[in-house]
């Protein structure tokens, strides 16, 4: 099973699912997302997901010219990607993350579950824990 995780997939489709129909369906909240995941065969994996405009954001403002809101823009700048390095576990049909760091100091060592499914070279994820208000399917397709 890990050689079908194995290698470099690329974020191509962010679904959430209809709370009326139940139903999965693109999501325009995720238009312009961009992401990686790799998983390298040994039990290891990491994830970068960020959202529409993150490479094109202007980082290079020094600190001291920004004001109050552009301090606030930039910490939100920063806080919008969602990257982790993991040790990955693969269960029947889920695959647990455990994070070793994290873009956010206080989810190292947790662990992330996502339920999974092979659709010819597609990998749907479909986390446990509701991402961005919204119960979200991802589809990442091998490179």
């Amino acid at each position: 099973m890990d050689n079908k995780f194995h290698g470099m997939w690329k974020l191509v489709k962010i679904e959430s699912i209809d709370k009326e129909s139940g139903k999965w369906a693109p999501d325009s909240a995720f238009d312009g997302w961009n992401g990686f995941i790799l998983y390298d065969g040994q039990g290891h994996m990491a994830a970068h997901i960020t959202p529409k405009g993150y490479k094109d954001f202007n980082a290079s403002k020094n600190i001291d010219s920004l004001n109050t809101d552009g301090l606030k823009n930039l910490v939100k700048f920063y806080k919008s990607n969602f990257v982790y390095f993991a040790n990955y576990k693969i269960n029947k049909e889920s695959i647990d993350h455990n994070r070793l760091s994290a873009t956010n100091p206080k989810d190292w060592g947790s662990v992330l579950t996502r339920d999974f499914e092979f659709r010819n070279d597609t990998l749907l994820l479909t986390p446990h824990e509701i991402l961005w208000g919204k119960k979200s399917r991802l589809w990442w397709v091998k490179l």
